[in-house]
């Protein structure tokens, strides 16, 4: 017997609370949000994808099946099981479920699988798309993605325990796929938290989107936080489990810092980025950054430390030649300049991601923590298993308190 989601309307976003066996809380899921859910498959695969004509989309929409293909392997058993409760759920094609919680691994792979049919892509779809999604498809490219995280310990925080601060960041800087900005605008109105209370592993919250069974920003019940961001190598593979999906199973499973570690390292891994994570019972924080073949990891500096679309470890940077844009450069050191020094609180965190100030030296809107492509800011105090999160599609919108402490400890199923 299925359970029934409980679904919460709030501040600018949606909670909504999943349970049981992976194929069960995909169906509630999508029977939940299954209007939503559809809305979304068409303004990507109608919108986007054959927004320029049914002959070129349909050539489009064949490789990125392709390239799912051989990503689908790699995906635990758990969680296509989850995704096709969506699908069953809300009435639409596994494969287009699929899609939504793959694109942007997708997208990174498809240049290097389809060498004959990548300059046409390229230049009409691939470019502007990985724009919408954060990601700069090919060295200097325009500023058009702009996602910061900040994690702060010891003696940076104000509260004694981790604040871990993340925006997240979509735009379509290419006017020739999107020049309405239809896609960011409807990422901001579809923000949804979603508290699942798996039958293994542990509850944990995520912050994402209808139809998304992978994670960007995630709480789990052992007070560990996790937020990633794009950080573009010039070498990414399909043949590897997509880093939402990797990154919803570490939440699902991983305890500690050290956990964390250890399922990237062993996991096939698709495309460059960067993944911060906090620890609340450790008190400690740190960033790992990962390609296809690496990964390494970025301690505190002073309480602190700061991710953006760009390496910062000695043994990852040589890998990004050609490839960090100076927005990203610059949002970093704004981070240093805003926590350099003295203590900060869960308030100072929030304003912090509302900042609007570039960096001494710079000047362009991408160089600030909040810019043009801005979808939503969240700040977890994991110690306390608390999230605030603030949907940025209106400048008045305020931040939404979430004590969930309760719901993820509630019906916690035995070690």
């Amino acid at each position: 017997m299925l359970s029934v989601p409980t679904v919460h309307s709030l501040d600018g976003l949606l909670l909504v609370e999943l349970s049981g066996e992976p194929y069960a809380r995909g169906r509630q899921h999508g029977e939940a949000l299954g209007e939503r859910v559809r809305y979304l498959r068409h303004r990507v695969i109608d919108d986007i994808v054959f927004g320029k004509g049914r002959a070129m989309g349909t050539a489009f929409l064949g490789v990125l099946y392709g390239v799912l293909a051989r990503m689908h392997p790699n995906i635990p058993r758990e969680l296509r099981e989850e995704m096709r409760g969506i699908a069953d759920g809300a009435r639409v094609p596994y494969r287009d479920v699929l899609l939504l919680n793959c694109f942007d691994d997708v997208l990174h792979a498809l240049i290097q699988l389809n060498p004959v049919l990548a300059p046409l892509l390229h230049h009409r779809f691939v470019k502007p798309v990985l724009g919408w999604l954060g990601s700069p498809p090919t060295p200097a490219p325009t500023p058009g993605f702009a996602c910061s995280a900040f994690a702060l310990t010891g003696r940076a925080s104000a509260t004694g325990a981790p604040i871990h601060g993340r925006n997240l960041d979509y735009v379509v800087h290419d006017g020739f796929v999107d020049p309405d900005g239809i896609v960011p605008r409807e990422l901001r109105q579809h923000v949804v938290v979603f508290v699942v209370r798996p039958s293994r592993g542990q509850p944990f919250a995520s912050i994402a989107w209808p139809g998304f069974v992978g994670l960007v920003t995630a709480l789990n019940a052992d007070g560990l936080s996790l937020a990633c961001l794009t950080s573009t190598v010039g070498r990414e593979t399909a043949n590897g489990t997509p880093l939402l999906l990797l990154y919803r199973a570490i939440a699902q499973y991983a305890s500690t810092l050290d956990e964390v570690e250890w399922l990237l390292r062993g996991a096939r891994r698709t495309i460059g980025n960067n993944l911060t994570a906090a620890s609340g019972p450790a008190n400690s924080a740190c960033s790992f950054e990962l390609t296809m073949s690496r990964v390494r990891t970025v301690a505190t500096v002073d309480g602190l430390v700061g991710a953006t679309n760009h390496f910062q470890h000695p043994a990852m940077a040589e890998l990004q030649t050609g490839w960090v844009v100076s927005s990203s450069e610059n949002r970093l050191v704004r981070i240093r300049e805003m926590f350099g020094s003295g203590s900060h609180g869960i308030a100072e965190a929030q304003a912090a991601l509302t900042d609007l100030c570039p960096p001494a030296g710079a000047s362009d809107v991408w160089d600030c923590m909040q810019n043009p492509g801005t979808i939503y800011s969240s700040v977890a105090d994991p110690a306390a298993l608390r999230l605030w999160v603030r949907a940025n599609d209106r400048p008045d919108r305020g931040w939404v308190e979430l004590d969930l402490a309760e719901s993820l400890q509630a019906s916690r199923p035995a070690a």
